[in-house]
């Protein structure tokens, strides 16, 4: 019975999660919504920004403007770090240190604060710095303001591509002062409100990420916008036919790179022709970050009162709502524009702003120039998001409280680990407050469905009825303790369902094809073509498929042939470098083109079809095709070891092979040690240095409901610190039967054996965010999945070194590897030289750091390009502490080398790990039957490739290159 409810809890949680982003419901007319739900249904965390303003109102004083120039502060960190140059104010030539001002407050209240600065640094992303008021942040949300940069597009009209479609414009940073209050739009639809007693205070800003120049900080008593009045603003209407449309590409301004051209597949009518035109837009998924901000200018004829419209697209998750903050030349004026609700909408939607009774908004506009922004505001869904993550944090402690009286410390999602079905547990006996914390998780849910009743249109919705359902099913497992310790299994099954929502939460993506300004009474583009127009559209296009040419590739004749398994946008890029740079230095013509399926390699090569250069090969594949003679030796080249020099010699040595080089690395993975701080330090524990120290944490952690995550079958890691290899020198044999094997293979399976280590954990992500396994392993994509996609946990967390062995030097080996990817020159061509000279090129330190800015301004700082180019690797926007670790690890990367039947090596240290740790046999034993199995795979792949008779005779060794010390070279330090 109880696991029937079980399941239904889990779907019907997953079900509240969809519907939970409803948000407020909007008609599709543009209705806007001025409820101001996070002052309504805030944390019970009393640090955060609604709970510690709440008591204050807003000052009233007029003419109390505080200005302090840059240069004016009372103290700084470290004089080293700052300079101050009259009108270039004070430069921060650094993301560390703090500097702070005294201040004089005139009246008790809420200020605004805000600065006039600059970018200090050539990268192109935003700053972000904390605030403290008197030695202390006032509010959590102080710990990290970002300062946005600005953007703009050069040049517009997009260029055009050999197939006559519109380039994406490059991204320029507006240099020059800005004026910008603190925001943090995921708690406030406008500036941050400070609370500030009468008298002396002292201000300080710490740093966080990226230099700054600030001329000037300013404070000012908060205001808020009034509410829409349709009495006032009906006065001296003036209505007319005058129109004005604004292509949403037309921005003058942006805060983000990432904020780019889409290009719609969707037929509109042309706003000047009236005839069905394809069309650029602008957003979508790269304009949904709260915060993130766009402007357009625009003019009107005459004084007078006019409406704002848009044609947007918004199909995010069905039945939700994104939101935006509108400003008019730095003002918010009404309330209802701090928060608007763009409702989904499948098609192309015409909303004109309006207020709460969805009626359209008169706005009083001189003549001349205007500016509009546009920032994107999760201010109404975060009381969601909060009270999801609060109920998530307590179905976890639940769960800790339930594991230590059972003894149950096994996490396994597979099973509910070592219960007694025989035995009955009296949990209220030794949880005495059992039922009240079960009454707090359902007392939540109802008041988050209460809560959600008062911004729906009335009636009951299917999200309360979805709430309240959980709610009764929680009921039900509180009334049932006895049966709850062997399903323990649902709880973390519960709280993965709801963190899977929890990941994109906070996402306010809207796509727009254009904004309207008009006059009342004028006549308002369409959104949509009709039917004959629509049908006459889509004859044309039948008879056009006729015509024209949909294979887009880039076949200039006499160019040599590059072919890219990557995304189409990372395509198009590498052949707008080539074309601006590569060819105008070289004189070499390039063609650049999408390989979607690695097979395609493997088939072109069987077919005789081979491109000049293949960039994106996994990292097993170049000794594969160079066993088969089917790659060039790049070190044929006279300068190939100075090229080689870029690059870390652990991770060249997977492309060497039988004397030969057969592949320059692109991007290089790492493996680092993440941990939140928060938790560590209210244990009084630090990240371990070695593998000993953590075994010594661990007690701590699991004495305490917490654990440490290993992934599971990283056999290399375990290898190569315990000094051992996977094959012999001379590469004929695998070397998993000597003994540094066996102590580095027993190690790892002891994690899951004796120390007891989650096994199988899906999402370690979600278990990191809510702190039940609070220190663990990760790999490049989830530093940066906790990075960028894990808001709450800004400053709660950092990164480390891997936990290593000392040496009888002392010195702690962190050997660890990671995926790669890299660029190969196929033999049977006649361009070797011109591959060589792109080859060269593409992996270049001044190439591999433009493509990396690049790519991460067309798609966001999420996507950052991890090149293994180590120099190029230090110039992109890492975060400097962050930085400092991953290059102290890449000193010590290492991965397997490549030889025949080596694929086998892992399988078989599967099998094995499964046999060690699943079915509990003996380690040696497991190991020994790997060694022996891999053994006869690799003979018969030598004897495939001529370097073994079929008898067993050794007709030519091979030789593997040996990486005993760590990396000293360029871009290690």
């Amino acid at each position: 019975m109880l696991k029937r409810v079980h399941s239904t809890v889990v779907l019907t949680l997953s079900l509240c999660m969809i519907l939970f982003l409803l948000g407020p419901v909007t008609p599709t007319s543009g209705e806007t919504t001025s409820s101001n739900s996070s002052e309504e249904y805030s944390s019970d965390d009393p640090t955060t920004y609604q709970n510690v303003i709440k008591p204050y109102k807003e000052s009233l004083i007029e003419g109390s403007e505080i200005t302090l120039p840059g240069g004016s502060y009372s103290a700084v960190s470290d004089p080293a770090l700052f300079a101050f140059d009259g009108d270039e104010g004070l430069s921060w030539n650094s993301e560390k240190g703090w500097v702070e001002w005294e201040i004089t407050v005139p009246e008790d209240g809420l200020y605004e604060i805000g600065l006039t600065y600059d970018s200090n640094s050539d990268a192109a992303v935003g700053i972000v710095r904390g605030v403290q008021i008197d030695g202390a942040f006032p509010f959590k949300e102080a710990e990290r303001l970002h300062l946005k940069r600005q953007f703009t597009h050069d040049p517009y009209p997009p260029q055009k591509d050999e197939f006559g479609n519109d380039r994406r414009p490059q991204s320029v940073e507006v240099t020059g002062w800005k004026t910008e209050p603190f925001t943090n739009f995921d708690v406030e639809t406008g500036p941050l409100r400070w609370p500030l007693t009468k008298g002396e205070h002292t201000l300080r800003l710490v740093g966080e990420y990226q230099p700054i120049k600030i001329k000037q900080l300013y404070i000012v008593p908060s205001t808020s916008p009034a509410k829409y009045s349709e009495d006032t603003q009906n006065e001296g209407e003036q209505s007319g036919d005058w129109v004005s449309i604004i292509e949403a590409e037309n921005i003058s301004r942006k805060s983000d790179t990432s904020i780019q051209l889409q290009s719609s597949d969707a037929p509109r009518i042309s706003p000047e022709t009236k005839g069905l035109i394809r069309f650029n837009s602008l957003g979508g998924e790269q304009f949904r970050t709260s915060g993130q901000w766009a402007e357009w200018d625009f003019e009107v004829p005459a004084d007078g009162t006019y409406q704002i419209g848009f044609k947007y697209s918004q199909t995010y998750l069905n039945n939700t709502f994104a939101y935006r903050t509108i400003s008019i030349d730095g003002e918010t004026p009404f309330a209802e524009l701090e928060k608007v609700a763009f409702p989904y909408d499948t098609s192309w939607h015409n909303m004109t702003l309006s207020n709460d009774e969805d009626k359209p908004l008169n706005l009083s506009l001189k003549k001349g120039k205007h500016t509009l922004r546009m920032t994107a505001a999760a201010a109404p869904i975060k009381p969601v998001y909060d009270g999801i993550l609060r109920n998530m944090n307590r179905l976890s402690e639940l769960e800790a409280s339930i594991r230590k009286v059972t003894g149950n410390f096994d996490k396994s999602l597979t099973e509910n680990g070592n219960i007694d079905l025989n035995r009955d547990w009296e949990l209220e006996k030794y949880i005495p407050n059992l039922p009240e914390r079960y009454n707090a998780i359902i007392d939540d849910l109802l008041s988050l469905s209460d809560h959600l009743q008062t911004l729906s249109t009335g009636g009951k919705s299917d999200v309360e009825n979805a709430l309240r359902t959980a709610a009764e099913d929680l009921g039900e497992m509180r009334d049932n303790p006895r049966d709850v310790p062997n399903e323990l299994g649902q709880f973390s099954k519960m709280q993965s369902s709801l963190s899977n929502w929890l990941f994109r939460m906070l996402d306010q993506p809207v796509l727009f094809d254009y904004l309207y300004i008009f006059q009342p009474g004028a006549d308002v583009p369409r959104a949509t073509p009709g039917f004959f127009e629509s049908f006459g559209h889509s004859v044309t296009s039948f008879f056009r498929t006729f015509t024209i040419d949909y294979d887009f590739r880039r076949n200039v004749p006499g160019a040599i042939d590059i072919w890219v398994n990557r995304g189409r946008d990372y395509v198009n890029l590498i052949q707008q470098l080539a074309d601006e740079t590569f060819t105008p230095e070289t004189g070499i013509t390039v063609n650049v083109n999408i390989v979607p399926d690695p097979q395609m390699f493997i088939l072109g090569n069987a077919a005789g079809i081979q491109p000049d250069v293949a960039l994106g090969i996994d990292s097993a594949m170049p000794a594969d095709f160079a066993m088969r003679g089917a790659l060039l030796d790049l070190s044929t080249f006279p300068d190939y070891e100075e090229v080689a020099n870029s690059f870390h010699p652990g991770a060249l040595r997977v492309f060497h092979y039988d004397e030969g080089d057969y592949a320059l690395p692109e991007i290089q993975g790492f493996n680092v040690m993440a941990y939140r701080t928060d938790i560590l330090e209210s244990l009084g524990l630090t990240p371990p240095d070695t593998w000993e120290e953590m075994y010594k944490m661990l007690s701590t952690l699991q004495q305490n409901g917490y654990d440490f995550y290993l992934p599971p079958k990283d056999y290399n890691t375990f290898l190569f610190q315990n000094g051992a290899e996977l094959y012999t020198p001379n590469g004929m044999k695998s070397a998993l039967d000597s003994e540094k094997a066996y102590k580095g293979f027993r190690q790892l399976t002891e994690m899951f054996t004796l120390y007891q280590l989650p096994r199988d954990v899906p999402s370690f992500f979600n278990h990191f965010r809510l702190g039940d396994m609070p220190v663990g392993i990760i790999d490049f994509n989830s530093y940066l999945q906790t990075e960028f996609a894990a808001p709450e946990l800004a400053g709660k967390w950092a990164i480390a070194p891997l936990p290593g062995i000392r040496n009888e030097e002392g010195v702690v080996e962190r050997w660890s590897g990671g995926p790669m990817q890299a660029g190969v020159i196929f033999k049977d061509n006649d361009n070797h030289d011109k591959a060589w000279q792109f080859l060269k090129w593409w992996t270049s330190d001044i190439t591999q750091e433009r493509f990396g800015n690049d790519i991460e301004a067309i798609f966001g700082p999420e996507y950052r390009w991890n090149t293994a180019n180590m120099k190029a690797f230090a110039r992109l926007p890492w975060p400097q502490d962050d930085l400092d670790v991953i290059k102290e690890q890449h000193r010590w990367f290492r991965e397997a080398p490549q030889v025949p039947g080596g694929y086998f090596t892992g399988r078989q240290l599967e099998f094995a790990w499964n046999k060690a740790v699943i079915e509990k046999k003996n380690v040696r034993e497991a190991l020994e039957q790997a060694f022996i199995d891999t053994n006869r795979e690799m003979s018969r792949k030598q004897i495939e490739f001529g370097l073994r008779e079929k008898h067993g005779t050794i007709l030519r060794e091979l030789d593997i290159p040996a990486v005993t010390k760590p990396w000293e070279g360029e871009g290690s330090q």
